[in-house]
């Protein structure tokens, strides 16, 4: 039987003001894990605020992804709270996620931890656990997707960036219900090949799943995205999947030319992937 063990300082640190970057532990499977938490000023524990899961890659402190990603602005205009969880320091001393270790009920541990988080957060926070949304880069990207696959009965939509559905006997995808999903790619990303390898599928076969579960249109409508940058010699098309179940939708940014960085950062510039994420996300909520 798991429990969560919250450190004092944490419990603490709950109790200060809302617009801060909250820095907490908790314990899953013996290991201390370190997450942050940034809560808009707006919050009050009076109104349940959606929750925003924003999930780091390889290497990556929790920290990393919430500055580089800059969802910030958008939580306290929108007033939601985002949640990064951070994986597990492997034996090369970086924080990583594991998608092959299991517990003795064969779930994967990284994901039951992100369960529980989930589960922590609504306890400590006033959650509207009907808009629950998880994006993530690299191997959060990975993250992502499989969320929206083993969680999704708490998962309102998915947004992966830089990530892939996974190759693993371990990954069985079996939704509950249909689920939106924006899909963000560079068709030159080296550490996520566009066309897949051994550890992720392709990203029209990633697409092809959730477009059939959903029962979306098959041939999507391609339109090209205004370039923000034209001298980064990279361009963006939009591939929208539309008419699906209970108004779900796919849509596929695919940056030609895009490599392994958030579409954003210096390197990736044709395109804000930040804001074109939480208005897609909002729009929906589970049923």
């Amino acid at each position: 039987m798991k429990t969560i063990t919250v450190s004092f300082l944490c419990f603490i640190t709950f109790l200060a003001t809302a617009q801060e970057t909250v820095s907490g532990t908790m314990m899953h499977d013996h290991i201390e894990r370190v997450h942050k938490i940034y809560i808009p000023s707006s919050y009050t524990k009076e109104k349940p605020v959606p929750l925003l899961l924003l999930i780091h890659g390889y290497s990556e402190p929790a920290g990393w992804i919430l500055e580089y990603t800059k969802f910030q602005p958008l939580a306290e205009k929108y007033g939601f709270i985002i949640a990064c969880p951070e994986g597990k320091i492997n034996a090369v001393k970086v924080p990583a996620w594991d998608f092959s270790s299991t517990n003795d009920k064969g779930e994967i541990k990284d994901v039951d931890y992100v369960n529980l988080f989930m589960d922590k957060l609504i306890n400590d926070y006033a959650i509207d656990e009907k808009r629950i949304y998880i994006t993530g880069f690299s191997q959060g990207g990975y993250m992502s997707f499989i969320a929206g696959c083993h969680l999704n009965n708490r998962i309102a939509a998915i947004a992966p960036v830089s990530g892939a559905m996974p190759v693993s006997n371990l990954f069985k995808c079996a939704p509950t219900h249909s689920t939106p999903a924006i899909v963000i790619n560079g068709d030159n990303d080296n550490a996520v090949p566009y066309n897949g390898n051994t550890y992720g599928k392709s990203v029209d076969k990633s697409l092809k799943f959730w477009v059939d579960h959903n029962k979306c249109d098959k041939t999507p409508i391609i339109t090209s995205v205004t370039d923000k940058n034209p001298d980064d010699e990279q361009t963006v098309e939009k591939h929208e999947f539309l008419n699906g179940e209970n108004n779900s939708k796919i849509v596929h940014y695919k940056v030609i030319g895009g490599t392994h960085l958030w579409p954003g950062r210096e390197g990736n510039t044709s395109f804000e992937a930040t804001p074109v994420i939480w208005e897609f996300l909002s729009q929906f909520k589970l049923k």
